[in-house]
């Protein structure tokens, strides 16, 4: 099973400093604490509160950040910057996504399965893999098996929430779709492509935006 990267969840680097992670903590914990959603999915803000506070509690202590940081080596889920082998499936990575644009489907398939056999600790190669295969309608099976485990890694990644939507969409399972579209909007309100997907109008949005605006206003003043 992959560890959970505390690091993405506080959307701070590993090289982050004390007070960095104390002030991307107290940021999110601010903006997701369940008091301040009463009667809207209280549970999603509960799990999301309660991943933030584990993270949150393992990387303010210097010995539990230490052991953390040292356990995530050694399973691959977080290399040194100047790993050869993470350069390599990076680059591969990277390679392929340029393949992807250039409609060159086969190719950046076959470099995204490199990337992920040299870096399996990666969810963002599992999910550029899903949608890769999902432009073969024959291998919608596998790109939806990708992209749930892309989501299984990191459930807190927006993107892995609209990749699995979009490829189930294409698979035609539309209440499924329509589920992931949804929950990225709770971890990001104003995704664009999942109010697109879900047919959110121009009004919806800006409506949104003013409520996210009036909240920052209140927290400062809180």
């Amino acid at each position: 099973m992959v560890e959970k990267d505390y690091y993405m969840i506080l959307g701070i680097r590993p090289s982050a400093t004390e007070e960095e992670i104390k002030e991307a903590f107290f940021r999110l914990a601010k903006k997701y604490h369940p008091d301040k959603h009463r009667g809207k999915n209280d549970g999603d803000y509960e799990t999301k509160f309660a991943m933030i506070n584990e993270a949150y509690n393992v990387l303010k202590d210097r010995a539990a950040r230490e052991e953390y940081d040292n356990r995530n080596m050694a399973s691959g889920l977080k290399r040194k910057e100047s790993s050869k082998s993470d350069y390599r499936a990076e680059e591969i990575y990277q390679t392929a996504l340029k393949a992807l644009k250039m409609n060159d489907v086969n190719s950046a398939i076959d470099l995204l399965k490199t990337a992920v056999r040299m870096e399996p600790g990666k969810a963002e190669y599992y999910s550029a893999l899903g949608m890769a295969l999902a432009e073969k309608p024959h291998r919608l099976h596998e790109a939806r098996e990708m992209c749930e485990k892309a989501l299984e890694m990191e459930p807190y990644n927006v993107e892995n929430h609209i990749n699995l939507g979009l490829v189930y969409k294409k698979a035609g399972l539309h209440a499924r779709a329509r589920k992931q579209f949804e929950n990225a909007l709770r971890w990001d309100p104003e995704h664009p492509v999942a109010m697109n997907e879900l047919g959110l109008s121009d009004s919806h949005q800006w409506y949104l935006r003013i409520k996210r605006v009036l909240n920052k206003i209140f927290l400062r003043g809180a």
